[in-house]
């Protein structure tokens, strides 16, 4: 009995260590992307929100040195991408939508998330050739981590009370 007692303390400890540790880290990204029905370019890139609401925070996407998208308007894209893309931002999650995905080369795309002076980036490669195609299950697949978390500490925290 008491052995059960001391590893529900211990995984209650360590998920905690996780659950703080995430919220008091620098940015970190993390990037995903899919094809649509319509064969265009999804990416989403989360991120870990500054610790300060009042920051304003901004994302903007690049490929090959051309600004595909931003969320700050005084950002013109490049005119290859201009009326092709679109960026959005939400509480910790930052989307790309862009039309007419060209099926020549892989390329790489990087995320951008600026919260203070210094802006994080992530990059991936695109080969539209091997993109899974968007639908609920990826984003089941990308937001799995933190599901997992959520259902390992419940059970755990609720045999402590």
């Amino acid at each position: 009995m008491q052995y059960t007692v001391v590893r529900m303390m211990y995984y209650t400890v360590f998920a905690t260590f996780l659950l703080l540790g995430a919220a008091s880290a620098q940015t970190s990204l993390q990037l995903s992307s899919c094809l649509t029905k319509e064969q265009n370019l999804e990416m989403v890139c989360k991120f870990t929100p500054a610790s300060d609401p009042k920051l304003q925070k901004i994302c903007y996407y690049m490929t090959e040195n051309k600004l595909v998208g931003s969320t700050n308007t005084s950002s013109p894209p490049d005119s290859t991408f201009k009326n092709r893309a679109t960026v959005s931002i939400a509480d910790n999650i930052c989307k790309l939508y862009l039309k007419g995905l060209s099926d020549d080369k892989p390329k790489n795309y990087t995320c951008f998330i600026k919260q203070t002076t210094t802006p994080v980036p992530i990059t991936a490669v695109v080969d539209k050739s091997k993109l899974q195609t968007c639908s609920g299950w990826c984003v089941m697949q990308h937001s799995g981590a933190a599901l997992l978390l959520t259902f390992l500490t419940l059970p755990l925290l609720s045999e402590l009370l």
